[in-house]
Parts: structure tokens; sequence; C-alpha cells
């Protein structure tokens, strides 16, 4: 991610800052805007910074309408309410002077700063026994607003291998610099000696990789196996919520699905996820 991007990102939570009227942590706005402002310095800064950690510290607890004994208690609140979103509103002021100090030409344009898609493809390298998971996947992929002609599946027509196809012929066809594989790897995948083959092969060809976890297998089962890039587990919110990020700015996704209808669709597939792994 280049620097100007991590700039723009830190302005969209800045700017959202100045929108929040009202002064309650229970507000939908106030609440809308802390969890993107967490998602966003998770982004530019990484899960373990210094920078989120910072953030993790502030209180913002206010409820107005707090009373006992016919008096207001929460004038308090409200004062350590307004200062850590103050402290908040610094920070991400001071983070973008940083990074603007940083700016001295070094910075090639990406290919999203000039509107080219560093991806065309989503690769889902899967066990067959899987499928009923690469499903909700699918859906997943497609209420972010990919397309069904970007996501490759073997497990399912429409998105993959046609009766009579070459099998092996088509994926290496499939994979080039310009496909994300998505590596959904569970207890059926890592016992399955042709998956653990297509993941070698899906490594060598393609450039941008994310292992997504089938709970209950775990990240330091596959240690050793693959290099470790950031992933998620499938049925993990805010690693959706990243995911999704990511793949509206490889894919330059334009019409991007209002936040508010993303958390109510992707609570639907995740309650059918944890039905379907439990």
């Amino acid at each position: 991610m280049t620097t100007n991007r991590k700039i723009e990102l830190l302005q969209k939570i800045l700017n959202k800052t100045e929108k929040i009227k009202v002064e309650s942590s229970s507000d939908p706005d106030f609440k809308t805007w802390k969890s993107l402002t967490e998602r966003t310095l998770i982004k530019v800064f990484g899960a373990e910074s210094h920078e989120i950690r910072e953030f993790e510290k502030l209180y913002f607890f206010y409820n107005p309408g707090i009373w006992v004994g016919g008096m207001d208690y929460s004038v308090k609140d409200l004062r350590e309410f307004r200062k850590d979103l103050k402290i908040a509103k610094d920070l991400i002021i001071n983070y973008i002077d940083e990074f603007k100090e940083d700016l001295n030409g070094e910075d090639e344009p990406s290919n999203e700063t000039k509107g080219i898609s560093s991806v065309n493809k989503v690769f889902i390298s899967h066990s067959s026994k899987d499928s009923e998971i690469v499903e909700e996947l699918i859906d997943i992929l497609e209420t972010i607003g990919l397309d069904s002609t970007s996501i490759f599946c073997t497990s399912f027509g429409e998105y993959g291998i046609s009766f009579g196809e070459n099998f092996l012929q088509r994926i290496k066809n499939e994979l080039t610099e310009k496909t994300l594989v998505l590596f959904l790897i569970s207890e059926n995948f890592y016992s399955s000696p042709v998956c653990l083959c297509e993941m070698g092969a899906t490594w060598v060809q393609s450039k941008e990789h994310i292992p997504i976890l089938i709970p209950p297998f775990r990240f330091d089962q596959i240690e050793g196996v693959i290099p470790l890039t950031q992933g998620l587990y499938i049925n993990d919110c805010i690693g959706l919520n990243l995911l999704k990020d990511l793949l509206e700015e490889k894919f330059i996704i334009e019409d991007k699905i209002k936040f508010a209808n993303w958390e109510r669709k992707r609570d639907r597939i995740l309650k059918r996820l944890d039905e379907k792994i439990n």
C-alpha cells in the first residue's frame, strides 16, 4: 500500500469524525465510525501495531440520561467521551502529517491510484468435502461486489470446470499474476494430497494469497507448509470486514455496498456458517 493510499484512508475516517453529531457511545453513527476507524488502523498499521493499541485504550463511554435521585451523573462520562474523541482525532491528524512528511516523490503511483485493478480473478482452493462452506464464501464475495465471472471455483459448474473439460489444464490457465488465491483450509484440505499439491502449484503461479481457515483448524497447524501471510477465520466478522476492504481496493469496486447493508448480510452468512461448522 502506498503512502498516498494510507493518507487517503486516514483522511476518510478523519472526515467522518466531523459527522458525529450525537454524543453517545451507543449512537449508530458513532459505532459505525469506531468500527471503520479500527479496521482502517489495522489495514494501515497492522493488527499488532502501536497505533491500534493506542486506539484500543480509548474508553468512549457515554450514555446520556443517567439520572439517580433527580441528579444527572453522566456529566463526567460526557467529558471523558469528548476527551477520547479529541484524542482519536488528534492521533489520526498526526498520522496523516507523518505520512505527508515521508512523501518526497519516492512513491510510484499504484495500479489502484491509476484506476487499474491489480487482480481480476479470485481462485478458491478448497477440499470438495467443504463445498457447503465454499458456497457461503462465494456468497460473501458476491455480497462484497465481485461478479460471478471473477470467481473461479471447481466445485460449482457456473464458477469453474465445465463438464468434460480438462481439470488440470483449466486450473493452469486460470492462474496468473493477477489471480488472488483464497486457500480455504480445513482438516479435510490438510489431509488431502490433491489439495496440498494444488496449494503448491497455485503458490508458484500466482502472487497474492490469503489463507482462510475453517475452525477448529488453527493457524499453528499450517506452519511450515506455506508462508504465513495474514489470513482469517471464515466465521470472524472483523476478518471478513478486512477482506471486504481488501477486495474493494484490489478490484476497484466503485458501487460499494453500504456498510449497514453489508453488516446485515454478513451476519446472516455468519449464522449459517456457524451452524454448518458446529
